[in-house]
This record gives structure tokens, C-alpha cells and sequence, in this order.
């Protein structure tokens, strides 16, 4: 099972971690998950940060081809599908 894991950060960079996450449509830990999980399998000493922005940019080009939802219009529905049939 995984580990929880704290990551203070001051409020500009965690302003920048919610603005692209939002962008992204995804959270900001997720968002911060990825990076880490990025920085930790690349090649540090040759790579640089090139790993984590291929990452980001595959990411940006997925959530692009997703279609908007409607999170109201979901919820609607899935109340109506679960009513018992009268």
C-alpha cells in the first residue's frame, strides 16, 4: 500500500501547482505525483528537467482530447439510474 507523503510549499509554487493542474484538469496532487514520479526516474545528472516537461506534454495533449463534462448533469443522471424502477 502506498505511503502518504507531505510536501510543504510556499504559496506561489503551490498557486502554480493548482492553476496547471487546472489546466490539465486534474488535482494538484495528482499534478505532483506525476512530477515527482518524473524527477525520480529520470537521469538527474544528464537529463535536467526534460523527463518531467515530456511528461507534462503528454499529459496536456490527453487532457485536450477529452471531452467537457458536466459534472451536474452526470450527477443527475446517476441519481436517475439508480432510483428503483416505480
Amino acid at each position: 500500500m502506498p505511503r502518504a507523503l507531505t510536501l510543504r510549499l510556499d504559496e506561489a509554487d503551490r498557486a502554480a501547482l493548482e492553476k496547471q493542474a487546472d489546466q490539465l484538469q486534474i488535482r494538484p496532487g495528482t499534478l505532483a505525483r506525476i512530477l515527482v514520479h518524473a524527477g525520480l526516474t529520470a537521469d538527474v545528472l544528464n537529463a535536467g528537467s526534460e523527463d518531467a516537461r515530456t511528461a507534462l506534454d503528454r499529459l496536456v495533449r490527453r487532457s485536450q482530447q477529452r471531452t467537457p463534462a458536466d459534472a451536474v448533469r452526470l450527477v443527475a443522471d446517476a441519481r436517475v439510474a439508480l432510483e428503483p424502477h416505480r
